[in-house]
């Protein structure tokens, strides 16, 4: 797997979340293994993930979602400077106000925004995915909260009970085929659209 150093140190000298190495591994398998070729990744951030993406697998393209002001612009800076900026758009929008308003079709959407809102992005998401497309949600376990390994200190209460509401829909809806990883990062929903 080809890395960007560089956008990964950074990340991690200013507590900007990037995904973790086996989860964005896990990843690229499957969008090579679904030959993947329109990609929507909710949460930018520095443009690590969809960079990492871009290099490593053979879609041809992908749209990333950022609110943040700051990280947007350095997401942009690191897409150019990695010649990808005609391979990955980034929005500097809300998510929900970007699924909302958006008319574009994909084959596999990388949640890893708002870990609460996932529920509220679900049904938008279904809309946008074509036929056997697939959604990859990170963070299920959020620490161990989700399960109740870890007590979820009462900011992250609300948080922590969106994830089971998504949780609970993505494996309770007869249109969806879902799996949950709970040993690859720190959890990961795999859904696929029937």
């Amino acid at each position: 797997m080809k890395i960007d150093k560089e956008i990964k140190q950074y990340g991690n000298d200013h507590n900007v979340p990037i995904t973790l190495d086996d989860t964005l591994c896990f990843l690229l398998n499957i969008i090579k293994k679904n030959a993947s070729s329109h990609i929507l990744e909710i949460g930018t951030a520095i443009g690590y993930g969809c960079i990492t993406m871009a290099q490593n697998t053979n879609c041809q393209h992908i749209d990333t979602v950022e609110k943040d002001d700051e990280r947007y612009g350095i997401a942009i800076q690191n897409i150019k400077k990695c010649n990808l900026d005609e391979k990955i758009t980034v929005y500097h929008d809300d998510a929900l106000h970007f699924l909302e308003n958006c008319d574009k079709k994909y084959d596999l959407v990388y949640l890893d925004g708002p870990k609460g809102q996932y529920i509220t992005y679900l049904p938008l998401i279904l809309n946008l995915l074509n036929k056997g497309g697939i959604i990859v949600a990170d963070n299920l376990n959020f620490h161990g909260m989700v399960t109740g390994e870890i007590p979820t200190p009462r900011g992250c209460r609300a948080m922590i009970k969106g994830l089971k509401r998504y949780i609970e829909a993505i494996t309770s809806d007869d249109r969806l085929q879902t799996t949950i990883y709970t040993n690859i990062g720190d959890g990961v929903g795999v859904t696929k659209l029937k």
